[in-house]
């Protein structure tokens, strides 16, 4: 019974860190949840949910943002190489 009770709160935290990203996301604060450390619950949101409500993207800007970079669309936060998070973040006006 505690592992269920603990998986619960597992799968709780996970779905928290990922509706906070992607609010931080629709604010227009990309930068702040790209330089989460990788073992954060908000590393594993998929890139590609975050660049869909990004107010200088969208869906369409977003996952063809991802193709050029040669990101795949279901890749995590955490997955990301240092230069495709540049990539991203000038592509969205936050970084030069």
């Amino acid at each position: 019974m505690e592992s269920t009770v603990s998986d619960f709160e597992m799968v709780k935290s996970l779905r928290n860190a990922r509706v906070n990203a992607v609010e931080k996301a629709q604010k227009g604060q990309l930068a702040e949840v790209l330089s989460v450390d990788a073992e954060s619950f908000e590393a594993q949101t998929y890139v590609v949910k975050l660049l869909d409500v990004h107010p200088a993207l969208g869906k369409v800007a977003g996952r063809r943002l991802l193709a050029d970079l040669g990101v795949v669309p279901f890749t995590r936060v955490g997955q990301l190489t240092i230069e495709q998070c540049h990539g991203i973040l000038v592509a969205v006006g936050e970084a030069q």
